[in-house]
């Protein structure tokens, strides 16, 4: 619960005006996929964390991270991987180290870059593009280059694995809700 409560904390710091309307996503989102909404709260506020920084607006940012926790659950769901590390990992590609991505099949080179800002209208590619330009190219490159994932963990929801998963959501959900109660 306290955890949660420091989570949350950071969760309103970053989306601020637009908390509520993130926290709903989160509650529906959540239920699609069998997970807790806690920490696709604590994904979405790392994303958002990450986005406004590089210089997007935050109703923008909050689009782009509400769209990569979805992601980022899908990836992992059809890799069987970790959702924390696979959230990492997309993170760390937007920034710029895209080598995190690869083991998805997404392939983001200096080359395939400069062609996304081209196509994106930014006239002298990576060298003209601003690094928010930048993060949007290469989330246009994952996005691309993800396809066969994307929507996975709603598509697979009642296998083991996830509901393996939706399990210990539900743990935690119940967790925090008794913390909450014995917190001072």
């Amino acid at each position: 619960a306290s955890d949660a409560e420091e989570m949350e904390s950071k969760f309103r710091a970053v989306f601020k005006e637009l908390s509520d309307e993130t926290i709903a996503w989160s509650k529906s989102h959540a239920k699609t996929v069998n997970r807790s909404r806690f920490d696709l709260m604590d994904y979405a506020s790392t994303l958002q964390d990450t986005f406004v920084p590089l210089g997007f607006a935050r109703k923008e940012a909050a689009k782009l991270s509400k769209q990569m926790v979805a992601l980022g659950l899908d990836l992992a769901s059809f890799n069987n991987e970790s959702e924390p590390e696979t959230i990492a990992r997309l993170q760390s590609a937007i920034i710029g180290n895209t080598e995190t991505v690869r083991r998805y099949g997404i392939i983001i080179t200096q080359a395939t870059l400069n062609q996304e800002l081209l196509n994106m209208g930014v006239a002298k590619g990576v060298k003209g593009a601003s690094e928010a330009q930048k993060a949007i190219a290469r989330l246009n490159i994952i996005m691309r280059s993800s396809g066969d994932a994307q929507g996975d963990a709603a598509r697979t929801a009642e296998s083991f694995a996830n509901r393996l998963r939706g399990m210990q959501a539900q743990i935690k959900e119940s967790s925090i809700v008794i913390g909450n109660v014995l917190m001072p």
